[in-house]
């Protein structure tokens, strides 16, 4: 994610930088909007923020700079992508390459698109191409998990007050994704625990690495492991976490493995999407792959793991905590 984009989601920082963006440069066209919506009139959303910005009603004045912000991003992202794809149909493969990797540096995520477009047939079975296809992939990855309307039925605060992590116990959040829980879990067991950051992709684990570093916690071990092990140690871990990861899975011989990896007295916490059709839930992983709860029990009974706990407050997700028969 770009560094200006980081900082606008903060509350005050967005205010100041939409207030910077008003300032400086004035708009004359509309923006076009996603999905055949009404286009977005700039002008007048920098008047509204103008208004709310004076009067002091900041609530007010973060959201509209929220609509600015994202009118202003897309069309500098598509900017960028088009100077790239005009440089590739005039045979100037280097520049097309150098513009891409500015749409991408910028934000540039959809990754299907650009597989389909005709615009860089010329490059599409380059392996530089699908290198950068593969980028931008993980790029809309990331920020699918870290979209801000997760919490809305992630409610990772109440997960964690739920499991009550303590001072020096040794977590694996395996499937860590982005850090969503690896980053508070590091924090709740502090310095004398231990938390590994266990996924299969290494993109994700760089995309911790300096979170890590900005949150200065030394806690945690990133680990890039196969697809059909965790690799932890041996009776060595207090709470194996997996959220949003067992439906890539759905193999009872993980499970056993993850049953050795605990210490006595430890813990498999499992948060995955209850069961739904495209028309009751049209995002998630599709329903082929999304894991009924009575097949996750018998999964993990087969590794001689029961449910100890369940919690129903998530909208979305089962939430079950495993322990030994």
């Amino acid at each position: 994610m770009p560094v200006y984009k980081r900082i606008v989601r903060s509350r005050w920082w967005r205010v100041l930088f939409i207030a910077a963006v008003v300032a400086c440069v004035t708009v004359t066209t509309t923006a076009s909007a996603p999905g055949g919506e009404p286009p977005v009139d700039l002008q007048d959303l920098e008047r509204q923020f103008s208004l709310a910005r004076d009067s002091k009603d900041y609530d007010r004045a973060v959201v509209i700079a929220e609509q600015i912000s994202d009118s202003l991003f897309e069309k500098h992202v598509y900017a960028l992508y088009n100077v790239a794809a005009m440089h590739c149909l005039l045979g100037h493969t280097e520049k097309a390459y150098v513009w891409l990797q500015r749409a991408l540096d910028a934000g540039f995520w959809d990754h299907r698109g650009l597989l389909v477009d005709e615009n860089f047939a010329s490059i599409r079975e380059e392996e530089r191409f699908k290198t950068m296809v593969k980028k931008a992939r993980i790029k809309q990855y990331i920020e699918m998990l870290e979209r801000p309307e997760r919490e809305e039925f992630q409610k990772s605060e109440q997960v964690m007050a739920a499991l009550a992590f303590k001072p020096g116990e040794r977590v694996a959040d395996v499937g860590a994704g982005s850090g969503y829980f690896t980053i508070p879990v590091a924090k709740a067991v502090g310095p004398t625990g231990t938390v590994w950051a266990v996924d299969i992709r290494q993109e994700m684990l760089d995309y911790i690495a300096p979170r890590l570093e900005t949150e200065n916690l030394q806690n945690v071990k990133l680990v890039l492991a196969p697809k059909d092990d965790p690799t932890l140690p041996p009776g060595g871990v207090d709470t194996i976490l997996m959220v949003d990861t067992w439906h890539y899975i759905r193999d009872p011989q993980y499970a056993k493995k993850l049953r050795t990896a605990l210490a006595p007295g430890g813990r498999v916490v499992i948060i995955d999407y209850r069961p739904k059709s495209w028309e009751e839930r049209p995002w998630g992983p599709p329903p082929e792959q999304q894991t009924p709860r009575e097949e996750l029990d018998a999964d993990f009974a087969q590794a001689g793991l029961k449910p100890i706990k369940v919690h129903d407050f998530l909208p979305e997700q089962y939430f079950v905590e495993y322990g030994l028969k």
